[in-house]
């Protein structure tokens, strides 16, 4: 169990979703680097064995805390990139650097591996420096930019909610972040509006 929001179809977009607003305020689930580390376990980009090493190795150091700053870096870019798209503009250049950055930071081969009965290509980290954690998130990104469509990247229709997603529905109609969360209070507000309606309704016409 935990209590990240990982809601946004791709794994650059979760990262933007780590600045929720919760109770009318703008919360960091990311303050700091085992929280970061936390949230890749989270979000599938570590297993467990690689963010106990990491942590091990890691937090409360030097290296660590530099790995957080371009995990925080990069969601800014990623946030205003997911805007922009959202508004149907250009991505902008601010996140193609960004993105850039971190696989510069964490250089990485490609090796073809066996898995489940058949080869995949993997890509390894070639660096022992904590920023290579951010890999996977700058490598999603960069599959959004090249191969997404980035009318598909959209906003929850929430009144309160930032969250962003990539729609990957079959109609592409998605609305909310989850039905469970805006999608169930949206239903519940019309439920509310119906309802009250009909009752003023029926009592303006008793009165007549």
């Amino acid at each position: 169990m935990n209590d990240f929001l990982l809601v946004g179809g791709l794994l650059c977009l979760d990262l933007v979703n780590t600045e929720p607003i919760l109770a009318g305020t703008r919360v960091d689930l990311l303050p700091g680097f085992s929280d970061l580390v936390r949230w890749l376990q989270a979000a599938g980009a570590l297993d467990e064995g690689d963010a106990r090493r990491a942590l091990s190795r890691w937090d409360g150091t030097g290296e660590g805390e530099i790995a957080w700053r371009e995990a925080v870096a990069l969601r800014a870019a990623l946030r205003a990139g997911a805007e922009r798209m959202v508004a149907g503009s250009d991505p902008g250049g601010g996140l193609v650097r960004a993105v850039n950055r971190v696989l510069g930071l964490a250089p990485a081969r490609s090796r073809l591996v066996r898995e489940e009965g058949r080869w995949v290509t993997r890509r390894e980290p070639t660096t022992e420096s904590p920023v290579r954690l951010l890999l996977p998130v700058a490598e999603s990104a960069a599959w959004l930019l090249e191969h997404g469509d980035l009318s598909l990247v959209r906003r929850c229709g929430g009144e309160r909610c930032v969250l962003v997603f990539y729609d990957g529905t079959k109609n592409r109609s998605r609305r909310w972040c989850s039905m469970d969360g805006c999608g169930s209070r949206a239903k519940a507000a019309a439920y509310y509006r119906r309802t009250h309606a009909r009752q003023r309704g029926g009592e303006a016409a008793g009165q007549h």
